[in-house]
């Protein structure tokens, strides 16, 4: 976690399937906007927002890891929605879902430890 509260503010995690040595990140940061602006200050309340819920989350065991054949995914809440993160060949990838059932399709999940 990189925090520089007048800057940036970010969190990177990354998963490891331990059966498969295959990995999955998902990132949550205030990307390039300059938090020492005034109009940026939402925003970066918001990013740290996500970042306690997911901290919050991750400690609850609430972050799930699975397959979905030969990709590895994460699935997890996030503000009032489900997230699906899959590991692409080189990058992740990101979904968001109402319904928690659909971001865990392809596989059975477990808890990430």
């Amino acid at each position: 976690m990189d925090v520089e509260p007048r800057r940036y503010l970010g969190l990177a995690f990354e998963a490891l399937d331990p059966v498969t040595g295959k990995r999955a990140t998902y990132d949550i940061d205030t990307d390039l906007y300059d938090l020492s602006q005034d109009k940026y200050r939402e925003f970066a309340g918001e990013i740290e927002r996500d970042i306690i819920e997911f901290l919050g989350n991750l400690k609850k065991k609430a972050v799930l890891r699975g397959n979905s054949g030969s990709k590895f995914v994460l699935v997890f809440p996030l503000d009032g929605s489900c997230v699906r993160v899959v590991q692409g060949r080189f990058m992740s990838s990101g979904s968001s879902h109402p319904d928690p059932a659909a971001a865990r399709i392809g596989g059975d999940y477990v808890p990430v430890e």
